[in-house]
């Protein structure tokens, strides 16, 4: 299971909730008390109030989760590992790089919070793309036997990214390059909505990059995502000095995607 039955009552607990005993079973009593919160509606299925109570915990600490909608994304379970380390350790963990660093931000990309932000910055999505000749070819997840060096972008990334894989080919070179597998691309541009949400994801611009996803699955963290690894530091340090963004660096989540969108 996602999330454990224990912490929710001992959450349920210390709200004041009244569970009964905190013994993993999810009977009568956690059910009553989940019942009683005011917050989640009524019409949701008793997964949902589970994760709605999550997210509701989460908010209260203060912890980032996003919308209270009771369904299991990303941003949800990064809210419940913080909460957790925040039970145990009595302080939420930090995946940012260190705080005296500066943000470097030179092409001035947009907060993609509100999502307004990045409309008025990029305009409606699906709109503005163009495509750019990048240093190396980009081997297809979805199909290894084709690779493109043609990649569709927003206008205002163009020119950014081409930098970018260039200064990765500078450094890597090919060989290097094919044993990280930063050449299997796990594509760029595509309108649709966030996993688990309703506003558009960053891809829908074509301001979000994907690579080698296979290894650094949704929702890894910096044990599992190859991504993580100091090998990719450069990697990394290449797209932050054009002000783009690893969901995987500053969430430990998707360490597959880039963005030029700040958080």
């Amino acid at each position: 299971m996602k999330y454990s039955i224990k912490f929710i009552q001992s959450e349920l607990t210390k709200q004041g909730y009244n569970p009964g005993g905190i013994d993993g079973v999810l009977g009568r009593n956690t059910l009553g008390a989940l019942e009683r919160i005011p917050s989640l509606a009524k019409e949701w299925s008793t997964e949902r109030k589970l994760v709605g109570f999550i997210q509701l915990t989460a908010q209260k600490e203060n912890i980032e989760v996003g919308k209270i909608d009771g369904l299991w994304g990303p941003q949800t379970s990064y809210a419940y590992d913080c909460l957790l380390e925040l039970r145990k350790h009595g302080a939420v963990p930090v995946f940012r790089r260190p705080c005296d660093e500066v943000d470097v931000n030179p092409n001035d990309w947009p907060s993609e919070k509100p999502q307004q932000n990045i409309i008025d910055f990029y305009g409606e999505v699906g709109k503005n793309q163009t495509s750019v000749e990048v240093a190396y070819p980009h081997i297809l997840d979805w199909d290894r036997d084709v690779s493109t060096t043609k990649i569709t972008c927003h206008q205002k990334v163009g020119d950014s990214l081409v930098r970018v894989l260039s200064k990765v080919k500078d450094h890597y070179g090919m060989d290097g390059i094919h044993r990280l597998k930063l050449d299997i691309w796990g594509g760029g541009f595509n309108v649709r909505k966030k996993r688990g949400g309703s506003e558009y994801s960053m891809h829908s611009w074509g301001i979000a990059m994907d690579y080698d996803p296979s290894n650094n699955k949704l929702n890894w963290g910096s044990d599992r995502a190859s991504f993580a690894q100091p090998d990719y530091n450069k990697w990394w340090e290449l797209w932050e000095e054009e002000g783009w963004l690893s969901l995987g660096r500053a969430r430990n989540f998707d360490w597959m995607h880039v963005q030029a969108a700040k958080l």
